[in-house]
């Protein structure tokens, strides 16, 4: 692809303005719609990436007789047929695509030539280069940010005035087969990945792994991938209104002591294998914390309800099946059994023998708050986080009005500083991380303590 490096700077700039000398919108099921035109794509202050499209032809018979005031497309977002693709060429001759979006035609829209909006959540071109045939992966990305990451390597730039500065701002990770590099150049994070892996699993693994140790959300704006001699290079949306926004993080970017850097760069690989040998773990916990850190972004009350849920969610998803199979007990399955062949004999309503069985069924179920009190007598977490943890889903499931004011607000702080650093006990733990965690308290500095390693799940 021509000019790709000042594409990256346009976007890192949030400027970029690419000229397309012809320009396609379609469907591909029968009947669908079909645009013919120019533009320019752009991105606006606010992130989003979209085509300034002038269309001058209409081939399609529904997109030129709108019937109410306007007409959208795709008409039914679930049905998969109906999905939008764009394709444009570059006043480069580059081509350059996008999918699964939707646009608005209206009543005054109906003839060509006419001016639309298109925003897109990413654009992307392909190369075929065949030099790159028979050599190994290779994934690039980066965003705007500041990364927590240890660094392990230093990096000298050169000015054309002969000047040279020196900059301890690079982390090497290295496991099996893979080497990863993250430069830390002024909040400008640059991610290189060479190896052979898969590049959609270690792509979400790193954005994970970045942002939890961070406490920061990673937004790459620009994505590369080359799986033998193509190359794929993405241009994304992002949210401006959450740069420089995080939270506080779990655990140190320390790079000597407590077994770091190396137990904080295994987080990486233990996510890669997590990811791959149980996606639902790793799925579960990177949804709850993303929940979790755009709550803290918004009103305590927010924070305070996601925080408690996304606890519980945890426990759903990851820690109750495991709990439930290394405690279970055969011989009050068994009475449960007898007891349900009992009273389905017994003479009475139907509807009156299924709420007993219903009942019977019960009996012995892990629920999150005992699930959590098997948790603090396995020494995973402390009796103070689940009783804090107990108190902030109380208040969030019944609210009741309260005075705002310093006793109160104290009292929250105080639940969801030991509740956060119970979800973050949760999280790590799916990831078989020992090693030193932040313990967080109201008013408090937070204290970096290294707990005894208690396995609660199977890490095979």
């Amino acid at each position: 692809m021509v000019g790709s490096e000042k594409l990256i700077d346009a976007m890192h700039e949030g400027n970029l303005e690419l000229h397309c000398v012809s320009v396609s919108i379609f469907q591909k099921c029968d009947g669908g719609l079909c645009l013919e035109g120019y533009g320019v794509l752009k991105v606006n202050q606010v992130g989003t990436i979209y085509l300034e499209f002038i269309c001058l032809e209409v081939k399609s018979k529904s997109a030129s007789m709108v019937t109410g005031f306007h007409e959208s497309f795709p008409d039914d977002p679930f049905d998969k047929s109906q999905k939008l693709y764009l394709e444009a060429t570059t006043l480069s001759g580059d081509q350059t695509f996008a999918e699964e979006f939707s646009l608005r035609i209206s009543v005054f829209d109906r003839l060509a030539p006419y001016r639309l909006h298109v925003f897109l959540h990413e654009i992307y071109f392909v190369e075929d280069n065949k030099r790159h045939i028979d050599s190994k992966g290779y994934m690039y990305f980066e965003f705007m940010e500041k990364s927590r990451i240890p660094a392990n390597k230093m990096n000298t730039e050169s000015s054309s005035y002969g000047e040279e500065s020196h900059n301890f701002n690079e982390s090497e990770i290295q496991f099996e087969n893979v080497a990863v590099n993250i430069v830390d150049r002024n909040e400008r994070i640059q991610v290189r990945v060479r190896g052979e892996f898969e590049a959609d699993q270690l792509y979400q693994s790193l954005l994970f792994y970045i942002g939890l140790t961070s406490g920061i959300m990673p937004q790459p704006y620009c994505l590369i991938k080359r799986v033998g001699s193509v190359t794929v290079t993405y241009f994304k949306t992002i949210r401006t209104g959450l740069r420089g926004k995080a939270i506080p993080a779990p655990i140190t970017d320390a790079v000597c002591g407590e077994g770091f850097p190396a137990c904080h760069y295994e987080i990486l690989a233990s996510m890669l294998r997590v990811k791959s040998n149980n996606s639902l773990h790793f799925n579960s916990a990177y949804s709850q914390w993303q929940r979790v850190w755009h709550s803290f972004q918004s009103e305590n009350n927010i924070a305070i309800l996601t925080l408690g849920v996304a606890v519980e969610g945890l426990l759903n998803d990851v820690f109750i099946p495991e709990l439930k199979r290394t405690s279970a007990d055969r011989e009050l399955e068994k009475a449960k059994t007898a007891l349900i062949d009992g009273i389905g004999k017994l003479d009475a309503r139907g509807d009156h023998i299924q709420t007993l069985i219903s009942s019977v069924e019960r009996w012995g179920n892990i629920h999150s708050a005992k699930a959590l009190t098997m948790l603090v007598e396995k020494g995973l977490i402390l009796q103070a986080e689940k009783k804090a943890w107990s108190e902030l889903r109380n208040s969030a499931a019944h609210p009741v009005f309260k005075e705002n004011n310093e006793a109160s607000e104290l009292k929250d702080r105080e639940r969801i500083s030991n509740t956060l650093t119970l979800f973050y006990r949760l999280v790590f733990n799916v990831f078989g991380y020992d090693g030193p965690m932040y313990e967080f308290r109201v008013n408090a500095k937070p204290e970096l303590f290294k707990r005894k390693y208690v396995q609660v799940l199977d890490q095979d």
